[in-house]
């Protein structure tokens, strides 16, 4: 047996577990997704408290369920990231909430540049507004949106979600992405942190005084 037949014998024993692989994830997806969505219909999304409930109910597995709602909202819609801002502040501390913040929204903003490079750009509009893609695609054919970018991942009210599925549109590549990500993104989510934080001390402080 030659060693190009036994290769392509050893391929085709590979391929039934690459897909049971794909399967099982995709599988997993479906049924996280079906959760996030019963947890957004039962109302735990409603609010900060609400939601700082939802997260103290899963105990020392809290920060990791933290971090996959905040991965997801980036691609899914569920919750004001603000929410999880405030929320893992209150109940981490300002360094925990971040922590668990910059890992959940850096992974979920890396997958929406993925889903947009592998699906296109008719997923995108899929996935967002009309008026928001019809508001900010135009920037994808500028040759200053790499710099658009990178501002809109700094600054802290801008519509960055948006920007990284039309990032995966453009030229820009993954390596580039994704440093722009990792080190940018930090700076505005301690702000947050830090703001959160000190806002529940000087809440506190009021109340103690008064």
């Amino acid at each position: 047996m030659s060693p190009e037949t036994t290769a392509n014998l050893k391929s085709k024993k590979t391929i039934p577990w690459q897909k049971i692989g794909q399967y099982s994830i995709l599988l997993l997806l479906v049924v996280l997704f079906v959760w996030l969505v019963k947890s957004f219909l039962d109302g735990n999304f409603n609010s900060i408290e609400s939601f700082q409930e939802y997260i103290q109910g899963f105990g020392i597995f809290g920060p990791i369920i933290l971090i996959f709602v905040q991965l997801s909202q980036v691609v899914l819609p569920i919750l004001p990231a603000v929410v999880g801002y405030a929320a893992g502040s209150i109940l981490f501390g300002w360094l925990g909430g971040f922590l668990c913040n910059y890992i959940g929204i850096s992974i979920g903003s890396i997958f929406a540049f993925y889903l947009a490079r592998r699906y296109g750009t008719s997923f995108v509009q899929r996935h967002v507004s009309a008026a928001s893609y019809e508001k900010y695609a135009h920037w994808t054919q500028k040759k200053g949106f790499l710099w658009f970018l990178i501002l809109t991942i700094f600054l802290p009210v801008a519509p960055d979600d948006l920007i990284c599925f039309l990032a995966g549109l453009t030229a820009i590549s993954w390596k580039k992405f994704c440093a722009i990500i990792l080190l940018l993104k930090p700076w505005c989510l301690l702000v947050y942190s830090l703001f959160f934080a000190n806002l529940i001390q000087w809440d506190f402080l009021q109340r103690f005084i008064g």
